[in-house]
């Protein structure tokens, strides 16, 4: 049987189409973001400016109050569906789930999540990236009368693309996509996943020369500037890290069925987000002023805070604090994901046992607290790559690899023997209870 070669001209406009949507998504998600990032460090200035002139254990709560009481009002009364993380409606949709995707969404999104992480809710930015990403995808899918797969896939890499932006991390925005959104996909929709990570970060780069904006945008510096030259990896480190997963996993499990715990409590009382949210934020403002101030910035995650740290109690706090107010806001479908605060959790149950073999060993690795959060992310969300190669990226140090696969391959295999469904396998089955 013959065999029939297209013709480069039957191939062109599908790859000028490919080129043109692929494009058109990295430049809007990099829009986004930057206008994104502007926000929260607008109404997270005025917050810090507050704090630096009044108590915190009065400004805290305050801002806190106003900036769930304005997220709430925008999602009960423009748009509900930017509730939530954004990353569970991703799936719903890419399941075939009509959830709201589109400009209405993305722009309550982007306002709502930045009025509440500015005002010290602690949620991440990564959520809405990626429901930002998914639903710029869409629209610029529609503009090019893409057909239904192209359509799935364009809203795939959006979601990739969002989370590479948000955290400079085009293997990380690669690896989610695959192993999170587009699970059994083929090597042509890899590549294309690759193709958009790697535009955004391009763009972003590009957009790094802009005179205004947010200092993450204008230069891509690691998330922590990391204090240590970690270029060993000693034989005594590895039981260290073995024992940190297994922590790590368990509090995973724990911080799951916390959350889920919560969610039911919270339903009973049928009140609408602009009703919740303002009273998390009262709640998390209390909690946050428990901590010290340099906790205050939630820029660059918390991390740089936590290295600040030098006894075992104080340690303990962050991650009592961090893992109870993430998890609470969570809980009330606060407009913000949970990855970013999964790291910060995870780096906090780092430090904490850094902390404690310091107090015991006089010797604790350097690397636990990248360790940390890769673990607890990776037994959180059960994707080994996004979490090994996020945290890794995050670092800008190479140095930190195979600790960090070490921690996390270890907490997902404890989290996987104590609770087989993640927190999006559960979310999904409550929202679409035929996913499954």
């Amino acid at each position: 049987m013959a065999v029939v070669r297209p013709t480069p001209g039957r191939k062109l406009p599908g790859l000028l189409m490919l080129f043109l949507l692929v494009n058109m998504i990295g430049i809007g998600v990099t829009v986004a973001i930057w206008v994104y990032g502007l926000e929260i460090q607008a109404v997270n200035a005025l917050r810090l400016q507050l704090a630096s002139h009044l108590p915190r254990w009065f400004v805290l709560p305050l801002m806190g109050v106003l900036g769930g009481g304005i997220a709430g009002a925008l999602i009960s009364g423009v748009e509900p569906g930017a509730k939530g993380s954004g990353i569970v409606q991703v799936m719903l949709w890419l399941q075939g789930v009509p959830v709201p995707m589109g400009w209405r969404v993305a722009a309550v999104k982007l306002l709502a999540s930045g009025v509440a992480i500015g005002g010290g809710i602690p949620v991440g930015p990564e959520g809405p990236s990626i429901q930002i990403g998914a639903s710029l995808a869409k629209e610029s899918a529609d503009r090019l009368s893409a057909n239904d797969r192209q359509h799935r896939v364009a809203v795939a890499i959006g979601s990739g693309a969002g989370l590479a932006a948000v955290f400079h991390s085009p293997l990380g925005g690669v690896m989610y996509t695959i192993e999170e959104l587009l699970k059994r996909s083929d090597v042509r929709t890899n590549a294309i996943a690759a193709f958009a990570s790697f535009a955004t970060i391009a763009w972003t780069r590009l957009l790094s020369a802009a005179p205004v904006g947010p200092a993450w945008l204008r230069e891509l510096l690691p998330v922590i500037p990391y204090p240590s030259n970690v270029d060993e990896f000693r034989l005594v480190d590895v039981p260290i890290l073995l024992l940190l997963g297994v922590l790590a996993g368990a509090l995973a499990v724990l911080y799951q069925r916390g959350i889920l715990r919560l969610r039911l409590t919270l339903r009973p009382l049928n009140l609408e987000a602009w009703q919740l949210l303002p009273l998390v934020g009262l709640v998390i403002g209390l909690g946050w002023s428990l901590l010290p101030g340099s906790f205050d910035n939630p820029d660059r995650l918390d991390l740089n805070a936590l290295l600040g740290l030098s006894t075992p109690s104080t340690a303990l706090l962050a991650l009592g604090v961090q893992g109870i107010g993430t998890a609470v806001a969570v809980a009330a479908e606060a407009p913000g994901g949970f990855l970013a605060p999964a790291l910060v959790v995870g780096a906090s149950l780092g430090t904490l046992v850094q902390q404690v073999c310091l107090l015991l060993f006089s010797y604790a690795p350097a690397t636990l607290l990248f360790a940390g959060g890769g673990a607890f992310l990776g037994a959180l969300t059960r994707t080994p790559l996004t979490a090994i190669l996020l945290t890794f990226e995050l670092s800008k140090n190479y140095s930190l690899l195979l600790p960090i696969g070490f921690a996390v391959l270890t907490a997902i295999a404890v989290a996987d023997q104590l609770e087989r469904l993640t927190l999006f396998d559960v979310m999904l089955e409550e929202a679409n209870p035929g996913s499954r």
